[in-house]
């Protein structure tokens, strides 16, 4: 006869259901709370990466401003003397059509190529404008003024603002924060110093838009609750807000990431990249900048020196024409391919 198999009570099946249960929110929490940590970290390590790439900018750009000052000011000077030399140029010499159109050809060029800069002076009867040059150096000149208020102005348009419902989060968080630590609601001395202290850092991670901070604060304010690990619904509730954090926190990991990339790919970013590879094979990169610099103030300083030649008729409009010596070449070359030679040296 074959036996009864026996029954399962239906208590013991129900407890076997729900300490599955258990055991499933219990996993998924402790992967979402790692999940947690690691973002922080991530987001701590970009955060700081970021910073220190901004302040190596700002600090080799002061270094470079301030020893290219006196260069900055003989090119200054060379600009200026460029100038007057053309304009007594115009109106000091008597010039052929011809030969006053290739004067005012090249001294237009020297303009639009950067060379020297812009100046709206009247030639004859038309005014030139010429717009000031593309240039693809960074502005170093400006870094002083710049680096009071940082670089992350520079970059603030290249992200979309926090949407409504981060908005909402971080308001929320900040709230809650305050409600905890604001100091009026405190009577002890030692114990109001303290929260004054983290209110501080509540509030300017509120500013800041840093919803990574305020979980942070958030979270070892609440690291003395106790999570009922018996209890589903609590464990429920938990991992919902866990991983709600956790998409929020992505998006700002991600934000920061970008602004990273950004940083690096600006020209300052690639230079600081360039610089910190001679540092390390021991060159002195700013000294390179500066000899660069005195190489170009050379150059202008030779041009200066050929259209006073000019003025002071040392030299015959055909000689200018050619350029100066150093720059002519060789071969017999028409005066319209002289003319082009002689721009495109400089």
């Amino acid at each position: 006869m074959a036996r009864k198999s026996k029954k399962t009570s239906p208590s013991s099946n129900n407890y076997a259901k729900a300490d599955l249960g258990l055991s499933d929110l219990r996993v998924r929490l402790n992967f979402l709370d790692k999940e947690n940590e690691k973002i922080l970290k991530q987001i701590e390590k970009s955060r700081t990466e970021l910073n220190n790439l901004n302040s190596s900018i700002e600090e080799i750009g002061i270094q470079l401003a301030k020893r290219s000052a006196p260069f900055r000011q003989k090119m200054l000077e060379l600009d200026s003397q460029i100038h007057e030399v053309f304009k007594q140029i115009f109106t000091g010499r008597k010039l052929g059509k011809k030969s006053r159109q290739d004067i005012e050809t090249i001294y237009c060029h020297l303009q639009a190529d950067g060379i020297i800069s812009p100046n709206h002076y009247s030639l004859g009867s038309e005014t030139f404008e010429v717009n000031a040059p593309n240039s693809d150096e960074p502005d170093w000149e400006n870094y002083e003024k710049r680096s009071t208020r940082g670089f992350r102005e520079d970059f603030a348009e290249d992200f979309s603002k926090p949407d409504r419902e981060e908005l909402k989060k971080i308001r929320q968080i900040f709230l809650r924060l305050a409600e905890v630590f604001h100091p009026d609601k405190v009577a002890d001395e030692a114990q109001r110093e303290y929260c004054t202290e983290v209110m501080k850092e509540i509030n300017q991670a509120y500013q800041n838009g840093d919803l990574a901070k305020l979980l942070a604060i958030e979270k070892q304010q609440e690291l003395g609750q106790v999570i009922n690990y018996d209890s589903a619904d609590d464990l429920t509730r938990q991992c919902t807000k866990v991983e709600a954090e956790n998409t929020f926190l992505k998006d700002q990991l991600g934000n920061l990431k970008r602004q990273l990339r950004l940083t690096k790919n600006t020209q300052q970013g690639s230079i600081i990249a360039e610089f910190k590879k001679i540092t390390k094979l021991g060159g002195d990169p700013i000294g390179q900048v500066l000899g660069q610099i005195e190489d170009q103030i050379e150059v202008i300083d030779q041009l200066y020196k050929f259209a006073v030649d000019f003025r002071d008729r040392r030299i015959t409009i055909k000689e200018f024409l050619k350029g100066p010596s150093a720059f002519r070449m060789q071969d017999d070359l028409s005066e319209e391919e002289l003319l082009l030679e002689f721009l495109s040296r400089y």
